[in-house]
This record gives structure tokens, C-alpha cells and sequence, in this order.
């Protein structure tokens, strides 16, 4: 069964989440530190498959563990718990490397939902990128060209105007499946599905986040978007020409 990280310094959160996820039939260690569980994620027997990781740790912020793990190149899923609710907050989590971020007080139904479908993901093997996008009508596309911006997906590398922008592996695979998908409405369930393989999609604010994230890469005015639109009630829409 897959091995879950639980990082708590609150014990009895701790044990509860640890008591849920084993009724499930996960295996879980738990940690109630930062440094602990770098350790435990490059050294556990069996390996670590994901980590629940809370923001405020002694010594050493859930941050600064996220991006310790993502420092060395692993991939390992990662969910963020936390009491702060600000945007801002969220978008640095995601900047860390996090795949989720829930928001205390959670529903342990919601975070076990979270768990099984990333560690499915995790399981499937989900490679990080599947190659080049498709253009609409079926040709793979290795460079996408937008406003004064452009994508590579072969290496990976985007910039907007003359400006390097840094996307990580998240971003890029939302970015991709969205121009794959030009012109067409997407649901927020469907990118939880085909980006993020969650199946059985949480109420999560996580895709209007990586949205923002796009449209302040991307875009000369992300609070007027041109190429990355809102679809009241149903989702986004990527368009090419603004």
C-alpha cells in the first residue's frame, strides 16, 4: 500500500489523520518537524509516496520543507495543511512546490479523497511532462507562440517578452493540457482530473490559483486577462489571439 508522510507538530492532529489514512489502508509515518521529514523523504523504508505537510512547523516552515524535497529533483506528492486562508499565502505554496493546499479546519473525508487520487498518480507513474502539446487540429506542437509570449514544451523553457519565466512542473502540465485544449471551456473538475489525476475532485480553490499564477506570468494585465478567460460557473478558456 502506498506510504503517506503525515508532518504535524500537533499531535493529536497528528494521530488522527494517521489513525484515518491506516483505516484506508495506507501506511503512514508521522514527524513532527521539518528537518525529520527531509529525512524521512529521502531515507524511508518503504519509500515515501506522498507527504501531508502543515505550514507552521518548529524550526523550519512547511515551506521551506517543500522546497527542500523539490531542491533534490523529487516529485513525490505533496499537500499542504494550514490555517492561513490569504491568496497570498496559496500562491506561495504552490511556488514552494505543493501539489494542494488545504485549508484548516478540513474534512478528514476531503484529505483522504486528496490522498488516494495523488497517490494513484503516484502510482500510475504519471511522468512529469507527455510530450509536446497538440495545436487544435491534431498536430503535436512542440512552441507555443502567444501575445509577446512563448512556450517550449520539448525543453521546457517559457518566456514572456524578453523575461525568462520559471513554471513549475504543475504549472507547465496546466499551461499544456490548456493550449491543447484552445478555444474549448474546461472545467475546473476536468484540470483536477487530467493535470492534477484526481479523480473525485475536491472543493478546492487550487486551479484558480495556478490561474492567477498563469495570468500574472503571461499576461501585460492579469486582473484583465486576455489569453487565460474565466468562464462564470464552469471554468477557463485558453485563447491564443487577445
Amino acid at each position: 500500500m502506498p506510504h503517506v508522510l503525515v508532518v504535524e507538530d500537533e499531535e493529536h492532529l497528528a494521530i488522527g489523520i494517521k489513525f484515518n489514512l491506516e483505516a484506508e489502508g495506507f501506511t503512514v509515518t508521522t514527524v513532527g518537524d521539518g528537518q525529520a521529514a527531509i529525512e524521512a523523504v529521502a531515507s524511508a523504508t518503504p519509500p515515501i509516496d506522498l507527504v501531508v505537510l502543515d505550514i507552521m512547523l518548529p524550526g523550519m516552515s512547511g515551506y521551506a520543507v517543500c522546497e527542500a524535497i523539490r531542491a533534490k529533483g523529487d516529485a513525490v506528492p505533496i499537500v499542504m495543511l494550514t490555517a492561513r486562508t490569504l491568496v497570498e499565502d496559496r500562491i506561495r505554496g504552490f511556488d514552494s512546490g505543493t501539489d494542494i493546499y488545504l485549508q484548516k479546519p478540513f474534512d478528514i473525508d476531503e484529505l483522504i479523497s486528496i490522498v488516494r487520487s495523488l497517490a494513484a498518480r503516484r502510482g500510475r507513474g504519471q511522468p512529469a511532462s507527455s510530450g509536446p502539446a497538440e495545436s487544435s487540429d491534431g498536430r503535436e506542437e512542440a512552441v507555443c507562440r502567444f501575445g509577446d509570449c512563448e512556450v517550449n514544451f520539448h525543453t521546457w523553457e517559457a518566456k514572456s517578452g524578453d523575461k525568462p519565466v520559471r513554471l513549475t512542473n504543475l504549472e507547465m502540465k496546466l499551461l499544456k493540457y490548456l493550449v491543447e485544449h484552445e478555444g474549448v471551456v474546461v472545467s475546473r473538475n476536468e484540470l483536477l482530473e487530467k493535470v492534477w489525476g484526481m479523480t473525485h475532485a475536491p472543493a478546492t480553490r487550487t486551479v484558480d490559483t495556478f490561474m492567477l499564477n498563469l495570468r500574472k506570468y503571461f499576461e501585460k494585465d492579469p486582473s484583465r486577462p486576455v489569453h487565460f478567460l474565466s468562464v462564470r460557473g464552469t471554468g477557463y478558456r485558453f485563447v491564443r489571439k487577445g
